[in-house]
């Protein structure tokens, strides 16, 4: 099968990670595959890296150059359109990631029996925003990532399970592991955490993701609290350390910044549990995956795909953000004992058998074909 993705973006975050890992593992099931993505942009901000890198290695350009930027001029967005018309004659599946890609494909006027698909990576996507009904109705086929989001495409859309799928996001499982216990001590050096103290981690420090509540309930804690390391740059850091500041609570809070490669593996190696407390624009979860594929038990809101992920098999679910039920969260995962890890090795096992990108190519392209055999039948 020939594959188009489009995913107009430019920074290896958001969808980007997910797309190119579902990209790859096609590939390597045999099938032809090309990923078109945001080429003007590059690293459009100072703490994420730009996604040209991990992207341009991989022998997946498609054979006509596409701009694909939100921030296209005129004559790129027409320059665009045309070379999406004649991808569109190469291609069997087209497979679009956001909203940008989707509006320039329904534009393009595709034929008749080449199947387009969309893959609705955030909770934004299922909102009633103008032109997102339009958009839903110029595709065959909708990946939504957890079963509530197709709920709301229904309650919202009047859209009817026959046409969505829903496909949870997986990561690359075989790049993280449990951390040995020497792996675990130079982690902690690094980061200047005891060697013996509970530590929580965090990843991504985008504006509203509940950290300043974490913050709130680490100083309810007291001397009973986690230390907390905060992995990442932006919007929120200034606000954040301010908060910190506030509450009194500076010598248990790390910031580690942006981390990448080897350095995050660290930081999770250095944890024992990881806090989240929204999807975020992320409903495939990479960070909460990532944590869990390193044993870490999560302490997280069971909030549309994250209440997918944390129970109290794999974790310590949270009824809501408010630093009163994060610190009860907190005590219980505190006092858990020997409970914790374990519930920490049940995640990984989850993610091992049903987070891998081997296994979200599988039931990707199964829905392709039931698409292609839908419409040769039309």
């Amino acid at each position: 099968m020939r594959i188009l993705h489009l995913c107009s973006y430019s920074l290896y975050s958001g969808p980007i990670p997910a797309t190119l890992g579902l990209a790859l593992a096609q590939q390597q099931l045999g099938h032809t595959v090309y990923l078109g993505y945001d080429r003007k942009r590059g690293a459009f901000n100072d703490y994420e890296e730009a996604a040209a890198p991990w992207i341009e290695p991989r022998a997946l350009t498609p054979p006509r150059s596409l701009t694909l930027s939100a921030k296209s001029s005129p004559l790129e967005y027409v320059h665009d359109l045309v070379g999406l018309r004649a991808l569109y004659r190469a291609v069997d599946v087209v497979h679009l990631h956001l909203s940008h890609d989707h509006t320039l494909a329904a534009l393009a006027g595709k034929p008749f029996r080449l199947p387009l698909v969309r893959t609705l990576h955030s909770a934004r996507s299922v909102e009633r925003r103008f032109g997102q009904r339009w958009l839903h109705s110029r595709v065959d086929g909708l990946i939504v990532r957890c079963a509530a989001h197709r709920e709301l495409l229904r309650q919202r859309f009047g859209i009817e399970s026959a046409g969505v799928r829903v496909i949870k996001g997986s990561i690359d499982a075989a790049r993280f592991e449990p951390a040995s216990a020497a792996a675990r001590l130079r982690a902690r050096a690094r980061f200047e955490l005891p060697a013996d103290a509970p530590v929580l981690c965090h990843v991504a420090l985008i504006a509203g993701r509940g950290q300043e509540e974490l913050v709130a309930a680490v100083k309810l804690l007291g001397a009973r609290a986690p230390r907390v390391l905060f992995v990442g740059r932006g919007e929120g850091e200034a606000a954040l350390r301010r908060a910190v500041d506030a509450a009194g609570v500076g010598t248990r809070v790390r910031f580690a910044g942006y981390l990448q490669g080897e350095a995050l593996l660290d930081a999770y190696a250095a944890a024992d549990a990881a806090f989240l407390a929204v999807p975020g624009n992320d409903a495939s979860m990479r960070a909460a995956l990532e944590a869990m594929a390193s044993a870490l038990p999560l302490i997280a809101v069971t909030e549309d795909a994250l209440g997918e992920l944390c129970s109290v098999e794999t974790g310590f679910p949270l009824q809501s953000r408010d630093p009163a039920a994060i610190a009860a969260g907190l005590s219980a995962w505190l006092e858990s004992g020997g409970a914790a890890r374990a519930r920490g090795l049940a995640g990984r096992a989850a993610v091992e058998r049903e987070r891998t990108f081997a296994s979200e190519a599988r039931a990707t392209l199964a829905f392709y074909d039931s698409l292609l055999t839908r419409g040769r039948v039309a």
